[in-house]
C-alpha cells in the first residue's frame, strides 16, 4: 500500500538529519499498517498534488497534514481525525510577524497554497502572497517580502522559539475545519473502514496518546 506524505511539514512529516522521513505521521502510518496487516510504501508528493494524484491512483492514501474540509470531501474521503475524540474541536490557524505592531486586518500574508489557511484568509478578504510549501511561507517573512505567516501552530511555534531572527506571535484564529486526517478515495471504503477500526484501537491502548505527547505540545490543530 502507497502512503502520500510531503516530507516538509513538522512535526507531522519531515526529513530527518539522516534524510529519511520522520514526525507524527510516519510513526502514525507505520502502526496502522502494523495493524492492518499491510506492508505499506511512503511516497514523497508535492502538498498540491496530493489529491490529483490520490484520485489517479498514483498511491492509496495520503498522510500530509491534510484537514478535513467540505471542500474537499467532494474529492476524496476522510478517516476519523488524529485527536483524541475527547479533544476534538475547531482547529487554529497562528499569525506570525517579525513586528509587533502588524496587524493581519493591513498585512500582506504568506501562507502555503491550497490549504485550509489559504481558504481561511480568502474567506476573510486578506491580502494573500501563496507559496508552495510552509517554509516558504515563513522564509518570505523572514526575508522582508511579506508582513506575516499564517499557518498550523505545531509548525510554526518551535520556528518562533529557535528563530535566530525575531519574530512575534499575533495570535491565533479559529478556522471552519475538522482536523487533520488520512485521505481516500471514495471507492475505498473497505480501506476506510479499516483505518478508522486501527486508529481507534490505538487511542484504546494508548498509543495515539503517546504519539500525540512525543510530536506536539498540544492538539489544537490536530
Amino acid at each position: 500500500m502507497r502512503i502520500a506524505t510531503e516530507g516538509a511539514f513538522p512535526p507531522f512529516n519531515h526529513r530527518a538529519g539522516d534524510g529519511t522521513l520522520s514526525g507524527f505521521e510516519i510513526d502514525l502510518g507505520q502502526l496502522l499498517c502494523a495493524r492492518m496487516g499491510r506492508r505499506c510504501e511512503w511516497v514523497v508528493t508535492p502538498w498540491n498534488r496530493m489529491i490529483p494524484g490520490l484520485r489517479a491512483k498514483r498511491f492509496d492514501m495520503v498522510m500530509a497534514g491534510m484537514a478535513d474540509t467540505t471542500a474537499r470531501r467532494r474529492k476524496v474521503a476522510f478517516s476519523r481525525g488524529y485527536a483524541l475524540k475527547s479533544q476534538n474541536g475547531p482547529i487554529v490557524g497562528l499569525y506570525v510577524a517579525r513586528d509587533s505592531f502588524v496587524t493581519p486586518e493591513s498585512a500582506l500574508i504568506a501562507v502555503q497554497s491550497d490549504t485550509v489557511h489559504e481558504s481561511h484568509l480568502a474567506d476573510l478578504g486578506r491580502r494573500i502572497q501563496r507559496h508552495p510549501t510552509a517554509q516558504a511561507a515563513l522564509d518570505a517573512v523572514l526575508d522582508h517580502r511579506a508582513d506575516v505567516v499564517f499557518g498550523s501552530p505545531s509548525f510554526l511555534e518551535p520556528k518562533v522559539f529557535r528563530a535566530s531572527r525575531s519574530l512575534t506571535l499575533l495570535g491565533r484564529e479559529e478556522m471552519k475545519a475538522h482536523g487533520a486526517a488520512v485521505a481516500l478515495r471514495h471507492e475505498d471504503e473497505p480501506l476506510l473502514l479499516a483505518i478508522n477500526a486501527a486508529m481507534d484501537a490505538l487511542e484504546a491502548d494508548g498509543t495515539l496518546a503517546a504519539l500525540h505527547r512525543k510530536w506536539f505540545v498540544q492538539s489544537t490543530d490536530l
